[in-house]
């Protein structure tokens, strides 16, 4: 989701229930997992900390529960200083801090329903975990956002604007995740969605290779592609680099990755993402590396 949406799902209920002193904290507990947007640098120079990135270590439950901590003991130690002090509305107390943290887990949330996921169990784990209904940002949200900040900077909202835009927000949930249920239960679970509501990308792994194909409401299923996973390489050979901090990268990022051996090297890649099928992650969807030595 984007930061606007991010800001008014924590904002607008508070608001609602007469608490708006907490409004301000709640916000930055909202929009501040999307700090990792700023670690781009750390992957890129050090591909073993690959977690590192927008949609990763802050978007994950104890990150996000670290994070919103470390900035509720920031803000409590600023407003006991005169000068910052002045820019709080109320004081920073364990209500503030609960609002801090609401607005994170709710950010959480609320990217947990989009692809590609989020690496909820982290450190335990960095696989990605979604409900798969957006396909990233919502376009019909932002645009709702966006009309509520509009309204919000000229001096228009009020409180029938706010309880239109709960009522808008959480249909269009309701909505898109009726769509991605039949679609889901017509491809038996392999569908991913795209920015049109009724189009969707169906993904099959088998031993030797990865069949993709397209789906819409009502058409159903069209052609399929099929990409092998390897060629000119076997699954024992690719064992000695998966352990490779760019390789676990790579898959870290990839909706499938393909390998092939190109002389003394290895071309690895995920070509849903070379090929735009899927625009985002937008970085790291190749690899090419050296063959590893056979040690006897």
């Amino acid at each position: 989701m984007d930061s606007f949406t991010h800001a008014f799902a924590i904002a607008i209920p508070l608001l609602l229930a007469g608490n708006a002193a907490l409004v301000p904290f709640a916000i930055i507990g909202a929009v501040i997992p999307d700090i990792d947007a700023t670690f781009f640098i750390i992957p890129d120079d050090e591909p073993s900390q690959y977690i590192f990135t927008h949609g990763g270590v802050t978007h994950s439950i104890v990150g996000a529960t670290l994070l919103s901590l470390v900035i509720f003991c920031a803000l409590y130690f600023l407003s006991g200083i005169s000068w910052f002090g002045q820019f709080f509305p109320q004081e920073v107390t364990l209500m503030a801090g609960a609002a801090i943290f609401a607005g994170a887990m709710l950010h959480i949330f609320l990217d947990y329903l989009a692809y590609p996921g989020i690496p909820l169990l982290w450190p335990f784990s960095t696989e990605k975990f979604t409900v798969g209904i957006f396909p990233g940002p919502s376009l019909p949200i932002l645009f709702l956002s966006l009309t509520l900040f509009v309204l919000v900077l000229t001096g228009r909202a009020g409180e029938r604007h706010y309880t239109a835009y709960l009522a808008i927000f959480l249909a269009i949930i309701l909505v898109y995740g009726g769509i991605a249920a039949y679609a889901n239960i017509e491809t038996n679970g392999e569908a991913i969605p795209t920015i049109h509501p009724t189009r969707w990308i169906t993904i099959v792994e088998t031993d030797e290779s990865f069949i993709v194909r397209p789906y819409s409401i009502p058409d159903g299923t069209g052609r399929e592609t099929v990409y092998q996973k390897y060629l000119n390489i076997t699954p024992d050979e690719l064992a000695g680099i998966a352990m490779l901090p760019e390789v676990k990268r790579l898959y870290y990022h990839s909706y499938i990755v393909t390998a092939e051996r190109r002389g003394d090297q290895i071309l690895l890649h995920d070509p849903l993402r070379e090929e735009k099928i899927f625009r985002y992650p937008l970085d790291h969807s190749s690899l090419l590396i050296p063959v590893p030595e056979i040690r006897s």
